[in-house]
């Protein structure tokens, strides 16, 4: 790889991982004065804003964080051929949520950026995962199952659609670093039955 070339995956990778840091949570947060990251779960995703703040500001959170995780793999999709400069957008678009520059590299649980990745790769597969997600969710009344359960379908949906195996590598990597990385507390708390729920 030569200079050009490494400078141009260089932009791509900034792009990915400075819009996935974008702090949503976090910013709408502070605009009622509080902290997400020092209450609650201290997460900046959608389902500790909906405990602290209320339905509104976490349906905001959760749209916005969708698009943080779409317009940088879709515009990577429609401005070149290379699927693997769309696959290292996509994973840091998701590193950056988790991991944000803006707070010290703390940040969410991913999933509602994977979300938005996973749109822009196969929206039919997208629909699919959110849909199962409501269900657990709907049934069980814990965002985290919700998101251990769905997220892990995602590559093999893809793969189903036939999408290139790369992509199918990209969302089984995700699914990896989302269900067992970011969800490990919410996995030990299911297990101990002290995972809060939905509302309460």
């Amino acid at each position: 790889m030569d200079a050009h070339h490494f400078l141009y995956l260089l932009l791509w990778i900034a792009i990915g991982y400075l819009s996935g840091s974008i702090p949503t949570g976090y910013l709408i947060g502070r605009l009622k004065g509080i902290d997400l990251t020092k209450t609650g779960s201290g997460s900046t995703g959608a389902t500790n804003v909906l405990r602290k703040l209320g339905r509104g500001p976490a349906l905001a959170t959760f749209l916005i964080d969708i698009l943080k995780g779409f317009l940088p793999t879709y515009f990577a999709m429609k401005l070149q051929d290379c699927t693997f400069i769309v696959t290292i957008v996509a994973v840091f678009c998701i590193i950056g949520h988790s991991k944000s520059v803006f707070l010290g590299f703390k940040g969410g649980k991913s999933s509602a950026t994977g979300l938005g990745l996973l749109i822009a790769l196969s929206w039919e597969v997208a629909l699919i995962t959110f849909l199962i997600w409501v269900i657990v969710v709907v049934v069980s009344k814990y965002s985290s199952l919700g998101s251990i359960i769905s997220v892990p379908l995602a590559p093999v949906l893809l793969y189903l659609f036939h999408k290139p195996v790369l992509y199918i590598i990209l969302t089984a990597f995700i699914a990896v670093y989302i269900v067992l990385i970011r969800h490990r507390e919410n996995i030990q708390r299911l297990i101990v039955g002290t995972e809060p729920k939905i509302g309460s």
